[in-house]
Order: C-alpha cells, then sequence, then structure tokens
C-alpha cells in the first residue's frame, strides 16, 4: 500500500511534466496490484479467506474502474507503455487600468469661453498578466473521470479491502 501511495504522490505534483506522469501511473498500477496478489498469498491458508476473497472477486470484478485499472497495468508490463490522454486548460487574465481627464469648454453668450480641467489622473499602473495551466490526464475507456482521480478512489478501494481483510483474518505468526 505505501509503495502505491507513494507513486500517487508522485503522480499528483507530476502531472505536467508528460513523461514522468506516465512512469509513475505504470508504477502506481504495477503496485496498487500487488496489494491483492500480496493479500492472497498472505491469507490463502486461513480459514474462511478463500469464501470471502471470492465474494469479494466477483465486486472487483463489477467495477467499471477497477477494471480498467487492472488492464492498463496488464497493458503497460506486457505489450505497451500507459497512453493516457492530456488534457491542459490555460488561463490568462490581464488587468489593465485605464484613466482619462476630461476638458470642457464652454461658450456663453456675451462670447466669453470657460475653460474647465479635470485634475489629471495619475498614470496607469502597469498590466498585470496572471497565467494558470492546469493539466489532466483521462483514459479513453473512462473520459468523464480523470486519471488522478481513479487512482486515488481505486486506492481508497484498496484500503478498505486491506482494513476488512486484517479485521476478519487473523495471519499466524512464522
Amino acid at each position: 500500500m505505501q509503495e502505491s501511495e507513494y507513486f500517487l504522490e508522485r503522480m499528483t505534483l507530476t502531472q505536467d511534466e508528460r513523461d514522468t506522469f506516465k512512469y509513475n501511473l505504470s508504477a502506481f498500477l504495477s503496485a496498487s496490484r500487488s496489494v491483492t496478489l500480496i493479500m492472497q498469498k498472505e491469507y490463502n491458508k486461513i480459514s474462511g479467506f478463500k469464501q470471502w476473497w471470492a465474494k469479494k472477486q466477483g465486486k472487483m470484478r463489477s467495477d467499471e474502474a477497477m477494471n480498467l485499472l487492472n488492464e492498463k497495468r496488464v497493458m503497460t508490463i506486457h505489450t505497451q507503455p500507459v497512453r493516457p490522454r492530456a488534457q491542459v486548460n490555460v488561463t490568462i487574465k490581464e488587468h489593465v487600468t485605464i484613466s482619462d481627464s476630461v476638458s470642457i469648454v464652454i461658450t456663453h453668450a456675451d462670447g466669453t469661453v470657460d475653460r474647465r480641467e479635470s485634475e489629471p489622473a495619475p498614470p496607469p499602473e502597469p498590466a498585470k498578466t496572471e497565467s494558470n495551466i492546469e493539466w489532466r490526464w483521462y483514459f479513453a475507456e473512462l473520459p468523464k473521470k480523470d486519471v488522478l482521480t481513479l487512482c486515488k478512489e481505486h486506492k481508497a478501494k484498496l484500503d478498505a479491502l486491506v482494513k476488512e481483510c486484517e479485521s476478519g483474518f487473523t495471519l499466524q505468526s512464522s
């Protein structure tokens, strides 16, 4: 679990680094799959575990996201690198200060001219530009949920599974 947590944190920090994000995603997929494989190995000989595990496997097989992440792990281990698509949102805000002054000329009926001018405006502040770039990664098979969210939810499911297993079964010390 700790290894999968490590790579999930690395994914969070490297979303804007295409290759690094993909490498961390691949490592997360592998580490998170190891959780259930290790659990099976450690608890397999404990009474009642196999029946409990069979029910859990059924639930995991019906979970679209868990299946997809496992398929991506199999793909990245055996055939090709994992290839989520990136969506990059760029927001640019520019703050501009505008100022003006008014000059009024009044010509009276007797021909006299009255000029009035407003106080000169202070010079405008220089324009300020702010930009924000946000990277999100998606799998074509589940386009409505970004990869990082999928992985966080997957880890939470694994956490719950491990806690349930540990509370229901006791490992015998060697």
